[in-house]
């Protein structure tokens, strides 16, 4: 049967409980396979690849991505110290066209470097998913600019290996890494598969964007709502919130997908307003594998209680019970919350350290001044 009838009828035959069950069933999988490449790994320490290094100074920066968020967090942080500039891939890759994703992205890149023939940037940083990659893109950058170019994947749990799980979206991220002068992970197990595939990784998860405005949390408990989630509708988050649903947990939901909600324009605010925001650390559907989101920074950085999943890299950035609440299990979720619902005083104190922390350590800038220094280049 040709690939685009057998997609057909899989979009008759998969709907409801039994698209569900076969989403749930490939994710265990794609876990399985997940277990055995980066066991296959840990039988040695791979020696660390130092980048090419550099001479000079930051100034400007080249921002390549597929933007969903970049604009709003990363990109307006990096401006407070360099000059920034940033090529949005997203309007290319919506166009109606006959050629294919990377060919897309090659295209707009050609395009923008002959609207702006006078661009010189000292680094770029190109966050793209494997499919968007080619060997073409890396040689039109190398033509076009000089400059050490950075590689930045926050999902490598699921897109570094070539599972060849799912009929589309096996990204294969590891077959790229040796085209760029550095690779960013935020797993930390990640930087051994860098390693063996031959490029250069630094561990560095995502950032906050602090705006000089943005004052501490006040000195009493002032909160709108009692316990928020702010997210899009998502299998794994449907049956986590259904849980606390059955045992009426009272959970105000924001986001796209959901009944009687919209998308939040402004997430802050909604952070700063609820005395507990939850966060849902899965990055499967199956429940079973967390991994470290920009929610993570996002959310307690701003001045938020935040009560997420637990995650053993979590305890690398905030001390937990004290900066951020972590669960294990629905149950013990439900008991977390159940204390710190007549605490407001308690979350107060939650968010303040959160908030201290972040401004300390965790904003976007700070990120990349430490990206920097591995580059030897000097931050101006």
């Amino acid at each position: 049967m040709p690939g685009r009838a057998r997609q057909a009828l899989s979009r008759i035959i998969l709907r409801g409980p039994a698209l569900t069950a076969w989403t749930i069933r490939q994710y265990r999988r794609l876990e399985r396979a997940y277990c055995k490449e980066i066991l296959k790994l840990s039988t040695r320490n791979i020696p660390s690849k130092r980048p090419t290094r550099t001479e000079g100074s930051v100034r400007s920066i080249l921002v390549i991505a597929d933007c969903l968020w970049e604009q709003n967090e990363m990109v307006p942080d990096l401006k407070r110290k360099w000059d920034v500039t940033l090529l949005d891939l997203h309007p290319s890759l919506q166009q109606q066209s006959s050629c294919g994703e990377a060919e897309k992205v090659l295209r707009a890149i050609e395009s923008f470097r002959a609207a702006h023939p006078r661009l010189e940037p000292d680094v770029i940083l190109l966050y793209a998913a494997a499919p968007l990659l080619s060997d073409p893109l890396f040689d039109a950058l190398r033509h076009a600019w000089k400059c050490p170019i950075i590689g930045m994947n926050l999902d490598d749990k699921t897109t570094f290996f070539e599972y060849g799980i799912f009929s589309s979206g096996n990204h294969n991220y590891r077959r790229w890494v040796g085209k760029f002068d550095l690779n960013i992970t935020s797993t930390r197990a990640a930087v051994q598969w860098y390693r063996a595939a031959g490029g250069a990784c630094l561990y560095s998860p995502a950032g906050v964007h602090l705006p000089d405005d943005l004052d501490p949390p006040g000195p009493k408990p002032c909160f709108k709502h009692l316990f928020t989630f702010v997210g899009s509708a998502r299998p794994e988050r449907e049956a986590f919130l259904s849980a606390l649903k059955e045992v009426d947990v009272p959970v105000a939901v924001f986001g796209t997908g959901w009944p009687q909600s919209a998308w939040a324009s402004n997430p802050r605010d909604i952070y700063r307003s609820s005395q507990i925001n939850l966060g849902i650390g899965f990055s499967t559907t199956t429940q079973a594998q967390t991994s470290l989101k920009a929610r993570d920074f996002e959310c307690p950085g701003v001045g938020a209680c935040y009560l997420t999943t637990y995650n053993w890299e979590l305890a690398s950035h905030y001390e937990l019970g004290k900066e951020i609440l972590c669960y294990r299990n629905v149950e013990e979720l439900i008991e977390i919350f159940a204390y710190h619902r007549s605490q407001p005083e308690e979350c107060l104190k939650i968010a303040q350290a959160a908030f201290r922390r972040a401004r300390a350590e965790h904003t976007w800038r700070k990120r990349f001044e430490n990206v920097f220094r591995e580059l030897g280049l000097n931050s101006v």
